[in-house]
């Protein structure tokens, strides 16, 4: 055999054999792509990758536990949906003008991130600004930032891109 052959014989041979272990899945969040069986975010990790290069964090602020503002997010938290939300613990605090966004842990219920806002000094929930559950196998940021942005449409598109989560979710 001509070693030219041979070579496109062993490059195809070589990519069927790669190809054989993925496989693309459509889903209702988007597509996976399976890897011998293990569901992979490729459009989350584009995505994550192309906001981190992009965004501007610049008007975006993380609160320390000693800020007042941090302590009133706390507090609408745990107020909330009492008496689970009672045990409310902030992991991280950002804000952007009178907006803020919280990564909330608790006891009993499932992981949180909530977007709030400061009006008139008092620090409200956004009702329909609340994220709460797993995301595994989707990556945790790209799918929480689309979920936010679609769910309240005035939020800072600033502070929801310099969400970075600090809980495994």
């Amino acid at each position: 055999m001509k070693r030219h052959v041979a070579l496109i014989a062993l490059a195809l041979t070589a990519l069927g054999v790669g190809l054989s272990h993925l496989q693309w899945l459509p889903t209702d969040n988007g597509h996976l792509l399976a890897i011998d069986g293990r569901a992979v975010d490729v459009q989350g990790w584009v995505a994550d990758t192309h906001n981190r290069l992009r965004r501007d964090c610049a008007a975006v602020q993380t609160l320390n536990v000693q800020d007042p503002l941090h302590a009133q997010a706390l507090a609408a938290v745990r107020d909330y949906s009492p008496p689970a939300s009672k045990s409310a613990r902030l992991q991280a605090a950002w804000r952007a003008g009178p907006w803020l966004l919280v990564e909330a842990q608790f006891d009993a219920l499932l992981p949180s991130v909530v977007l709030l806002r400061d009006v008139a000094g008092r620090v409200q929930i956004e009702p329909q600004g609340i994220w709460s559950g797993q995301t595994d196998p989707w990556r945790t940021a790209p799918l929480i930032r689309a979920y936010l942005s679609q769910q309240v449409p005035t939020a800072p598109p600033a502070l929801l891109a310099c969400f970075e989560p600090q809980l495994v979710h």
